[in-house]
């Protein structure tokens, strides 16, 4: 099918069932049935009737693959419509994926290429007419930290022929020195549950395509545009002062005798005590690595500024009421 692939125009993109599935990550075999039996997709034909599938028709099949490897049945989600898939996919520990739409949009986007199949001009090429920009290169992922340390980029593809029960420690100690905030894996041989695995850890997996144009449509399905609160959230929020209460303060003041009938006190201890455990929880989320790091630390300080708010309410509870409060505590309005 010379010509087909030349471009990387979207919507006029098409491959045949071997290349669409393998993009896909299932067996052509899994193809026909899924499309015999529950019209997964509709692919056109060509002018020798050769089935042609679109990129948007290898996100839809990528998208169910991954929804039947969570345990879902391909008979309940086959029909869902685009948004109901992507809806479904976010609940099961995988990146919030974009539209077809958005991925091809991807503007001023910087990847860098792990792997020797990855190396070719032509990958380079089709990329950047679609407005990707590569900005590194390094054959082996063992080599990546080193290599591509010091290198700014939106996100990698590694390209890992096999993939076992030590490959996401190697993915993750690579994102971490590297600082990436997405990663795409493509692979030749792998066990479901490790693909599983890296899925769940908010990896991109893909069956490694058979060529050039191909790897590059793989990656333009798959790349997400970094949204831009994700880059300015942290510096959106002010820093939330220290809590004024520890622990045991707060459990005296639920405690404490009150002529307030609706326990204003309390009621107001435990929205305390939840917003102090949730910002704690966004700072070891955020702490984990770079995925995602900004919009933690965003909600990591809304959280602590909502804390503080309130913790400002209880002290004047305590007062109207009063109420002993601890000698370490600040009344300060």
């Amino acid at each position: 099918m010379a010509g087909e692939h030349d471009g990387l125009d979207q919507d006029t993109m098409k491959f045949r069932s071997g290349a669409a599935a393998r993009m896909a990550g299932i067996p052509v075999e899994t193809l026909r049935v899924w499309e015999r039996r529950y019209t997964v997709v509709g692919p056109r034909l060509s002018a020798r009737g050769q089935r042609l599938y679109s990129v948007a028709d290898v996100r839809r099949l990528s998208l169910i693959k991954q929804l039947v490897d969570a345990g879902n049945s391909i008979g309940a989600i086959a029909a869902l419509p685009l948004e109901a898939l992507l809806a479904a996919r976010s609940e099961i520990g995988t990146l919030p994926p974009l539209s077809i739409a958005a991925a091809a949009a991807a503007q001023s986007m910087r990847v860098v290429l792990v792997g020797p199949a990855l190396s070719g001009r032509q990958i380079e090429q089709a990329l950047g007419e679609a407005a990707v920009e590569v900005v590194g290169r390094s054959m082996h992922i063992s080599d990546a930290p080193h290599t591509l340390r010091d290198v700014q980029a939106d996100a990698a593809v590694i390209e890992l022929p096999t993939l076992n029960d030590t490959s996401a420690d190697s993915i993750a100690g690579m994102q971490r020195a590297c600082r990436l905030p997405r990663v795409i894996v493509l692979y030749r041989f792998a066990p479901s549950a490790v693909i599983r695995q890296l899925r769940a850890a908010g990896y991109e997996v893909a069956r490694m395509p058979a060529n050039a144009s191909e790897i590059a449509a793989c990656c333009l399905a798959l790349l997400p545009r970094l949204p831009t609160s994700q880059t300015v959230a942290a510096s959106t929020v002010d820093p939330a002062p220290p809590p004024r209460f520890d622990e045991l303060a707060l459990s005296q003041l639920a405690d404490a005798s009150t002529t307030v009938y609706c326990e204003c006190p309390r009621h107001l201890v435990d929205l305390i005590m939840s917003l102090g455990s949730f910002e704690r929880y966004s700072a070891e989320c955020a702490n984990r690595g770079p995925t995602d790091e900004a919009i933690h630390r965003n909600l990591e300080r809304t959280a602590g500024q909502a804390r503080a708010l309130l913790e400002e309410a209880l002290v004047r509870v305590a007062h109207a009421e009063g109420m002993p409060l601890p000698p370490n505590v600040t009344t300060h309005s």
